[in-house]
């Protein structure tokens, strides 16, 4: 097995050999195996243990266990104590954030880039059955990864009893966890009712399912590169750089829908085929996205949290969160998309740049009169997410220029200007 696990590290992980590594150990047989294999390849690495207080004084033992592995294999030691009581988390989701943020903030502390976990081949197959109850597609059933962020498995092409006979043979200590042999969590019914039944159909099953998985991974691929090739030849960018696809593509091709959009945090093609069908101005959100229908498109655009929208911009420029730069000199120019001219006495500094309000009116150059910016944005066929994205120029309580669309008439001059303002 050591013969093994050193050939995979060279071949799938030789960047572990470089820099130091934090190992997570929570005492069971896995992970006390990996720091074991870890310390025979001379590899440096500090262990992390996570003492939850779930079981008791049982957890406070397994604290001991590990800090005295440590001790006498001459590794660094951490540790730390939690509380798992997260708003709507089980009590397993809540300690996985958990443990993984503190890992992240010890890797950062420490200057450590990998944590390595010794999640097997049998978690993988456990990871199986739990996302096929989850809808989660192919790629869901592929299991579990070798490298996920800064997160590395190298124990996953081991299974459960190759750990065991190692550990057997090696005389290695380890601490049961009593909590396995419940079925409450989902994990555990399916370790100890589901896989079992499978086992007794076929005794082989572990390596029956160790090769599905690589041709469920094989697959997955293939499916990957032909969604970017579809991304590449039917999506595109608007101006204000939203990804755009175009519906009759999309209800055409339904099948490819999962793949195109989850990415996007959205998992449900029917939910895409109905906003296709919906009229303009219907959206839907993940966590991460948005989905307008907005007449023959579907725009898909990036949430944000809090946006900044009220910037103060003094005569020297700003280029957050657009570019605006000032000129003074002598123009006779008409505006552009990009540029407008007026005269230096008609503004006052600081000018400021800012999002839509109700009530926003301005005097559009070339017409007469007034108009409501909400009536210019519906005249123009602006998205919702163009209207969100649009920045209003503005001297004190005036809207000067819908930048880059038209300039308001009141400032905006062709003839003997001395000022040009200019967005890039």
């Amino acid at each position: 097995m050591l013969t093994e696990f050193n050939e995979h590290i060279k071949e799938n992980l030789p960047f572990l050999w470089n820099g130091h590594l934090l190992v997570a150990v929570s005492g069971g047989l896995d992970s006390v195996v990996l720091v074991h294999l870890l310390k025979q390849l001379k590899l440096k690495f500090s262990i992390a243990h996570c003492n939850f207080k779930l079981r008791g004084k049982e957890s406070d033992e397994d604290e001991k266990f590990v800090k005295s592995l440590a001790l006498k294999i001459g590794i660094k030691f951490y540790s730390k104590s939690f509380k798992t009581s997260i708003k709507k988390h089980s009590t397993q989701m809540a300690a996985r954030e958990l443990r993984y943020k503190w890992f992240d903030e010890l890797l950062l502390k420490e200057k450590m880039k990998y944590v390595l976990t010794a999640h097997h081949l049998d978690d993988s197959i456990e990871t199986f059955f739990i996302n096929l109850t989850r809808s989660t597609g192919i790629q869901g059933l592929v299991g579990l990864k070798n490298i996920n962020g800064n997160t590395i498995r190298p124990m996953l092409i081991f299974s459960k009893s190759q750990i065991f006979s190692f550990a057997s043979k090696n005389k290695i200590e380890w601490r049961e966890d009593s909590s396995n042999k419940s079925s409450d969590y989902v994990r555990n019914k399916i370790r100890n009712e589901i896989i079992p039944v499978f086992k007794q159909i076929n005794p082989d099953f572990t390596n029956a399912f160790k090769k599905t998985k690589d041709f469920l991974k094989d697959a997955n691929y293939i499916i990957n590169e032909h969604t970017k090739k579809i991304k590449s030849e039917t999506l595109f960018r608007d101006k204000n750089g939203n990804i755009l696809f175009p519906k009759n593509f999309l209800i055409e091709n339904q099948s490819t829908l999962h793949y195109i959009f989850k990415d996007f945090g959205f998992n449900d093609k029917n939910q895409i085929i109905d906003l296709c069908n919906a009229t303009t101005g219907k959206m839907i959100e993940s966590k991460s996205h948005q989905i307008l229908s907005n007449r023959s498109n579907l725009i898909v655009q990036e949430k944000i949290d809090n946006p900044e929208c009220y910037f103060e911009i003094h005569e020297s420029g700003i280029d957050h969160p657009i570019n605006i730069k000032f000129e003074k000199g002598d123009f006779n120019s008409k505006a552009t998309k990009t540029c407008f001219y007026l005269n230096r006495i008609d503004i006052e500094f600081p000018l400021i740049l800012r999002k839509f309000k109700k009530g926003d009116v301005f005097y559009p150059n070339g017409m007469e009169g007034k108009k409501l910016i909400s009536k210019y944005y519906k005249d123009e066929k602006m998205s919702k997410f163009d209207k969100e994205q649009q920045w209003l120029l503005c001297n004190k309580n005036e809207i000067m220029w819908i930048v880059g669309r038209r300039t308001d008439r009141r400032y905006s001059k062709t003839n003997k200007s001395n000022m040009k303002i200019e967005v890039s």
